[in-house]
Parts: C-alpha cells; sequence; structure tokens
C-alpha cells in the first residue's frame, strides 16, 4: 500500500519523538522520465509517508522566527535542496531522501530512535564519497569516512546539537557569500564554484560553463552540504546508528541527472 501523502506541518505523526516522514524536494517543471519513475519507485518501496516541498508549499514549513535566508532565491536549485533538508531536519526532524529509486522500506528505522543517544541512522559512507576537507580539528574528514553516512538519504532526531551544527554551517556559508551570490545568482540547477587552481584546467573549465550557460562567477562549492554534514557527523558520530537499509543496486538500476 502507497503511504499517505503529507501536504502540511498538522498532517505529521511522531514515532518515538521524530516524525514518521519522509522529506523529499522538487523544484521546476514536473517530473519525467526516470526521474518520475523514481519518485514512484521511492513512493511504492518506502512505507513511511512522504512529504514533497515544492517552491508552491514551502511556505507551510518555515517556522516563524527563522526565515529563508536572504539569498535563497540565488542559490542553484541543488543548493536550495541542500539548504531545506538541514532546516527541516532541525526544526522537523525525520527522514530525507533525493528522489531517486528505491526497493527498500524505511518503516523500522524508527524504532532505532527508541535508544534517546540515536540523533541520526543513516548508510555508511564509502571511501570516496567523504567530503574532501578538514575539520576544525584538522583531521582530513575522508580518513574517518568509517564514522560518516551517505548525504542522499538518512533519518534523524530534530533539535540537537548535530542538526544545530549542519544547519547554522550552511546558513553561515550562504550568508559569507550572500553579496556575491546577488551579482552571481545561479543560472543553472547544478552550479557550482570553479575551484580549479590550474590555469588551463580553469580556463576549460570557464569555456564548458559558459558554453553549457553557467555562471562563472557563482561562489559555492559542489558539496555545500556534505561539507559541513561530513564534519557534523564525524563530531557526533557517538549517536549516529548505520542501520538505514540499503539497497542492493543503487537506486534501484534507475539513473538520471535531471
Amino acid at each position: 500500500m502507497t503511504p499517505a501523502i503529507i501536504d502540511y506541518p498538522h498532517q505529521l505523526t511522531h514515532r518515538h519523538g521524530v516524525p514518521f516522514v519522509v522529506w523529499c524536494y522538487w523544484e521546476g517543471p514536473p517530473m519525467t522520465g526516470n526521474r518520475r519513475l523514481s519518485f514512484e519507485y521511492l513512493q511504492a518501496h518506502i512505507q513511511v509517508p512522504i512529504c514533497l516541498i515544492t517552491p508552491d508549499n514551502l511556505h507551510h514549513f518555515i517556522v516563524e522566527g527563522h526565515p529563508l535566508p536572504r539569498a535563497f532565491n540565488q542559490l542553484s536549485i541543488v543548493h536550495r535542496s541542500d539548504y531545506i533538508r538541514a532546516y527541516l531536519l532541525h526544526h522537523y526532524g525525520g527522514g530525507w531522501h533525493d528522489i531517486k529509486a528505491t526497493e527498500v522500506s524505511y518503516e523500522k528505522v524508527w524504532e532505532e530512535f527508541r535508544n534517546d543517544a540515536i540523533w541520526i541512522v543513516g548508510k555508511r559512507e564509502i571511501a570516496k564519497g567523504a567530503a574532501k576537507i578538514y575539520n576544525a580539528d584538522g583531521d582530513f574528514v575522508p580518513d574517518h569516512y568509517q564514522k560518516l553516512i551517505a548525504v542522499p538519504s538518512w533519518v534523524g532526531r530534530p533539535q540537537t546539537s548535530l542538526s544545530a551544527d549542519l544547519l547554522s554551517g550552511i546558513e553561515a556559508i550562504i550568508e559569507q557569500n550572500a553579496d556575491t551570490l546577488f551579482m552571481y545568482p545561479a543560472k543553472h540547477p547544478r552550479e557550482k564554484r570553479i575551484s580549479s587552481r590550474n590555469p588551463i584546467k580553469r580556463l576549460f573549465t570557464i569555456i564548458k560553463f559558459k558554453y553549457q550557460k553557467r555562471s562563472i562567477h557563482y561562489p559555492l562549492d559542489w558539496t555545500l552540504f556534505g561539507n559541513v554534514f561530513h564534519p557534523a557527523i564525524l563530531k557526533y558520530h557517538q549517536h549516529v546508528s548505520f542501520k538505514l537499509p540499503a539497497d542492493k543496486r543503487k537506486n534501484a538500476g534507475i539513473y538520471h541527472r535531471s
């Protein structure tokens, strides 16, 4: 049986203090092709009510006293999604799943929250999946990938130090770059900062971005979410469970880029 669709906050129910919901985010034209198929797979198998956040219903979930960042609309669609997932985790809690296909159920994941020490449940990260940055203690985060969880899907408890660090960290990056974002807002859903220091590689990237009608001055890294999420997970790793079910086939064998 396909789970209910959540449209408003008052429809949320809770299990062990965590909303029994999986959040997703979408904006732009209606889903088509494999993306639509992926969402249908998600609905059919996840066995948890889904709330699809869009620009049309986002305002229902904005908490009084905590508005969106002033440069929110200047972010790329991907980075708006990054922000929204952090916002929802901190203020509401519940599951997050990128709009990608799955053939597993998350229904039993909420049992992990019978243990008050568990703040988030995820799938263990792989060596190449960790954000390639250093944390505040000077540790290279990928060296500790076995303590991390993957970015695309997880279930978390709201109002924890982990969720607070995640949201405030992403907000700080957005605010630090707000003036540049207003000058050079995203023009493409998958914008990212040109980071190469090699002049030849940088030149080719600029040419490629111009051809793709991307901004060559967009200031945020592609891995905005992971750059904050993974250090936070490492910091609070004692509150992490790795018991999120995983598909035998990545994305149930369905792939897409748009």
